[in-house]
């Protein structure tokens, strides 16, 4: 028993180690821009697609590699998508032009996006009941650091290393951590069982996800930040029937007693459903936080890349506290606590609006330190639990798929905040009259944090719609 508990002790880490690593590379290379556009004699398109084409092949590719970890095991799929996203973090950290470094980071994306999805249903093999809600608030914890801390992370780097080597060792960093988890996962991860019946492979769903994915997701990740022109919108819309005709073509193949890539009966599931819905838009809300704090901090007040990242770690502390907690309360108060996770997320921005607000120019990050640990604990108190409420009622061979699916909903999530907040954001600084750079940056932090907090009313609502108990 004791060598069995070791074991499980083990993989658990090892996943746990790829689900941070994974993360940490959405935000980590952010404070690195500069640089990498000095060394590199990158343009602003390319900068652009350094960070979005990571983002894009993440979330393309989610919902497949959850089935091929159902067909291939979810232990070969892990490995695989661990060694490809560790090649490609030391070319990135290699790279000599712009088009080197997008291809890396591109490919990276891919990695991330094959490995991802089997740490769900990696979990939901090894654990249930009460465990797997203790286990889920483990995963919350990671996901909210490796998000939030990845600006202080490369902010350090770049202080230790320079500005000529700074943005490389933001690459290298993976590498150990990479290397760790790949032996773990080697040696203690569930070795793959074949599934009762053979998992097919639905080529015309795949295809048509991919085609879906990529007409809603290019233009978001790639004009968003910049304002949405006309074909960026009809590009977008054109995705719906797209959508739609999947979903036909997926119904079809059920009825025929096949396997198509995005089951119907996931589908019907409402409070799967539900779940993934939350999370596309609370992830829209909770990813773009970091961005827009980030390049005020740094662009518009004229702070150092450490100090940007020390200025967002309270989040992740208050982040860290709550989710290590979050299963103990889920048990006793249900949904309940996810509407207090939320409450608590406005409160915090709130806050950080006022203090924006209340100050002329310039300030002090601990004038922030206490709005941004409240907003750090409701998210601890969020993640976690919609993990729980959303993927505990998959059973079975269905479990990958869901996992893709959840996924790939907190990518879409995570691109659109980006997007909407960060347009908001810009288009505010073009057309500002404030009298210095700073007061300006500030007046657009607060108007996008306006919108974060009116899509985390939306998420408000959005719980009623969870069960009132896992």
């Amino acid at each position: 028993m004791e060598k069995t508990n070791r074991r499980k002790t083990l993989a658990l880490i090892s996943i746990m180690l790829g689900a941070f690593i994974s993360l940490l590379d959405t935000t980590i290379v952010n404070v690195a821009l500069p640089d990498i556009t000095v060394a590199l004699h990158a343009t602003s398109q390319s900068i652009e697609w350094i960070i979005s084409g990571y983002a894009l092949a993440f979330g393309v590719v989610l919902i497949l590699a959850g089935r091929l970890g159902d067909r291939f095991g979810r232990k070969n799929l892990y490995i695989f998508g661990i060694l490809l996203f560790l090649i490609m973090s030391i070319t990135a950290g290699y790279a000599q032009s712009e088009e080197s470094l997008i291809i890396s980071r591109v490919i990276q994306g891919l990695g991330a996006g094959l490995f991802f999805p089997q740490i769900n249903a990696v979990i939901m093999d090894m654990y249930s009941g009460k465990h797997l809600g203790k286990i889920f608030g483990i995963l919350g914890s990671v996901i909210g650091v490796g998000t939030a801390i990845g600006p202080l992370a490369g902010g350090l780097l770049i202080e230790l290393f320079g500005a000529d080597n700074g943005w490389r060792a933001v690459f290298f960093v993976n590498v150990p951590i990479v290397l760790v988890t790949l032996v773990l996962a080697m040696l203690y991860l569930p070795k793959h069982q074949a599934p009762k019946e053979k998992v097919r492979f639905d080529i015309p769903g795949v295809l048509g996800l991919t085609l879906a994915l990529m007409m809603l997701l290019y233009p978001v990740i790639s004009r968003g930040s910049n304002g949405f022109r006309l074909v960026d919108y009809i590009w977008m819309a054109s995705s719906i029937p797209v959508f739609l005709l999947l979903y036909w073509w997926s119904a079809r193949q059920a009825k025929k007693g096949k396997q198509p890539l995005i089951s119907p009966n996931l589908l019907k599931n409402q409070p799967f459903v539900s779940g993934m819905v939350l999370s596309l838009v609370y992830f829209a809300a909770f990813t773009s936080i970091f961005f827009i704090l980030s390049v005020t901090w740094q662009t518009g007040f004229g702070q150092s890349a450490i100090s940007s990242g020390l200025a967002i770690t309270p989040f992740a502390i208050g982040s860290v506290l709550a989710a290590a907690n979050s299963n103990r309360f889920i048990m006793k108060i249900g949904r309940k606590l996810l509407h207090l996770g939320v409450v608590l997320v406005i409160i915090g921005l709130s806050g950080v609006s006022l203090v924006f607000h209340l100050h002329d120019g310039v300030f002090s990050a601990w004038w922030m330190s206490l709005p941004l640990f409240t907003a750090g604990i409701g998210s601890g108190l969020i993640i976690a639990p919609l993990n729980s409420f959303t993927l505990s009622t998959v059973v079975g061979p269905e479990r990958g798929g869901a996992s893709g699916m959840f996924n790939t909903a907190q990518r879409i999530g995570s691109s659109f905040g980006i997007a909407v907040v960060g347009s908001v954001f810009f288009r505010t600084l073009d057309n500002t009259t404030a009298h210095s750079q700073a007061n300006a940056f500030s007046d657009s932090l607060q108007m996008s944090m306006y919108v974060n907090i009116a899509l985390l009313v939306v998420c408000f609502v959005l719980v009623f719609r969870l069960p009132r108990r896992i």
